[in-house]
């Protein structure tokens, strides 16, 4: 009799068990097969495919031009009317300004996954930027993130011609047969219209002014005397632009010249030697990773970035422009949803613009 009763109890066990087996390739059947792309990965004949992002640091090195002009009297000034600080010669020359540091995502190859299409799941509802980067998995189309895409647009072209008027120069200074005697003239209109406008300001003059009529001739002795002066002091224009470097290193860097620059130059290629190096160090903060390289299971379901940081430092042998912390995915590890959360029709997942969660629904 027990034996009968251990028989029949071994049958049962023996049913569950098979049952419990075809329940689960049922259920590993149904799962979503997600495949990180490469060379040798065999992909699903009907598939969806999206990109992690990776983190581009775009660097703006912004720098003054100044254009110099040296005027026609220039050998003039210090004799005739004491003028320091006179420009001698044209010339050109750069200053670093400021460095900023943004961040653009864009897509990383190495993180490229094809999700097959599946009527048991919604994991291949997806929401891509125009570059392929996931934004989020059957996301309503309301709370579907704008287009991340980081454009930098060029300064407008500006004319850096500098140009004197010799318009206010008066006839006789126009008339003179030498450029010193030219010269002589010009200063001597400077050293009247300081005269005149003593005389105005003191109130030492036959004829009495209302104030505005007052202001507008002291406007425009002062115009006339700075075109004046220009012809012996020169002229100087400040021009600000912008060159934008990006980068994406996927290792640590340290110390890499990123730029030179010259004061004569400007912003320089890496390997010019003509300026002085500007470095760059991307160095990644230690944060804790959830391993997801091995193990069958990783195939299905969908990856995303863990949180992974680095410290970025820019400088020269002077200064330290750049000094930031960062969140840079490509140093760290994917990890994966699991499938199973989107055998639900109404599951809701939304990335942030690093490829991290931002919420499951």
């Amino acid at each position: 009799m027990e034996t009968n009763i251990l028989q029949i109890a071994i049958v049962g066990m023996k049913r569950i068990f098979f049952l419990l087996i075809v329940s689960i390739s049922i259920s590993v059947y149904s799962q979503t097969n997600v495949v990180h792309i490469s060379p040798q990965a065999v992909l699903p004949q009907n598939s969806v495919t999206y990109f992690l992002p990776k983190t581009e640091l775009v660097v703006t090195v912004r720098v003054r031009k100044s254009i110099q002009r040296a005027g026609r009297f220039a050998n003039y000034a210090k004799r005739l009317l004491e003028f320091d600080n006179t420009i001698t010669s044209d010339k050109t020359s750069f200053v670093i300004d400021a460095i900023e540091l943004t961040l653009n995502p864009v897509p990383d190859s190495t993180r490229q996954y094809a999700i097959e299409i599946s009527p048991k799941s919604v994991a291949y509802k997806i929401t891509t930027d125009i570059h392929g980067v996931i934004l989020g998995v059957n996301m309503p189309s309301a709370l579907q993130q704008a287009v991340r895409d980081t454009e930098y647009l060029s300064a407008k072209s500006m004319d850096t011609a500098i140009i004197f008027d010799y318009s206010v120069l008066s006839e006789d200074a126009l008339g003179a047969t030498t450029e010193e005697k030219m010269a002589e003239m010009a200063a001597k209109q400077i050293l009247d219209i300081r005269e005149s406008r003593m005389e105005l300001l003191t109130g030492d003059t036959e004829r009495g002014y209302d104030g505005a009529s007052l202001q507008k001739i002291l406007d425009r002795l002062e115009t006339t005397e700075r075109k004046l002066t220009e012809l012996f002091v020169g002229k100087t224009l400040n021009i600000s632009e912008d060159c934008v470097l990006r980068v994406a290193p996927t290792a640590t860097v340290e110390d890499k010249v990123l730029f030179r620059f010259s004061s004569a130059v400007g912003v320089l290629d890496a390997d010019d030697y003509a300026g002085s190096p500007i470095y760059i160090s991307v160095i990644p903060v230690a944060t804790k990773l959830v391993d997801t390289d091995t193990g069958k299971t990783k195939r299905f379901g969908i990856f995303y970035n863990n949180i992974a940081k680095a410290d970025v430092k820019i400088s020269d042998i002077d200064k330290q422009w750049v000094d930031r912390v960062v969140v840079m995915p490509q140093f760290g590890q994917t990890a994966f949803l699991p499938a199973k959360i989107f055998d639900k029709p109404d599951t809701a997942v939304e990335f942030t613009e690093y490829g991290t969660i931002k919420s499951v629904r």
